[in-house]
């Protein structure tokens, strides 16, 4: 099985609803993180760079907290948060991270599933430019930042924009707002209309996670 099944058969299992039922509401630490405590490395480390196991949420927050639990303390009487307060809010905003940072470190494996082993280049470092991924390809370099849009009225290509100097490639994806089916059982001609439109390119897990199929990645359109 390859790192990208791997890595999906792991999404597939993930229980969005319940860490959505748990964390949603949960919103107490919503202020700058300095980089130093950000969880940036430990996601690119744990599901990037290290490709075996994949650790569930809470055994990542577990590693995550553990390594920087006298810097975490630190910054935590800076705010002057209670102890009570931040440790209830951080669990869910480092949730949200990591479930967003998932949906990018799975496009990477997709598009170096097209593009070779060892094309892609994915790190904090990068994130902290702007950059979701650095692809190498045809004798060239382009940086990529993936972006998330609602209901878009048609499928964008990927555009260039500029960033401190940097050419970086905006590819857009959307998420369907609505589920499968409806309540009553029916087909949703919303959802048939949004697999309809991404056909080739995204593709909605049963448990409602969005991941990337390799015609997001089209060579001519990136390197073009």
């Amino acid at each position: 099985m390859s790192d990208k099944e791997n890595l999906e058969r792991f999404l597939s299992g993930i229980e969005l609803d319940r860490y959505r039922s748990e964390y949603s509401k949960i919103k107490l630490v919503e202020l700058d993180l300095p980089r130093d405590i950000q969880a940036l490395r430990h996601l690119y480390r744990l599901y990037w760079d290290k490709r075996s196991r994949f650790p569930k949420f809470e055994k990542f927050y577990e590693t995550y907290s553990g390594d920087l639990s006298d810097k975490l303390e630190h910054f935590r009487k800076e705010a002057r948060f209670s102890r009570e307060t931040f440790y209830l809010g951080l669990p869910a905003r480092i949730y949200r991270t990591w479930a967003s940072l998932l949906t990018q470190i799975q496009a990477g494996y997709v598009a170096e599933s097209v593009f070779g082993d060892g094309s892609v280049e994915m790190s904090a470092e990068l994130d902290w430019q702007g950059i979701d991924m650095r692809i190498s390809g045809s004798g060239r370099q382009v940086n990529v930042q993936i972006k998330k849009e609602s209901l878009s009225r048609e499928v964008r290509k990927p555009y260039p924009i500029t960033k401190r100097n940097r050419k970086i490639i905006n590819l857009i994806y959307e998420v369907p707002g609505c589920d499968p089916v409806t309540p009553t059982g029916k087909e949703s001609q919303p959802f048939k209309r949004w697999q309809d439109k991404w056909s080739g390119k995204l593709e909605r897990l049963d448990n409602g996670f969005i991941v990337f199929r390799p015609m997001m990645f089209n060579k001519d359109e990136l390197f073009g």
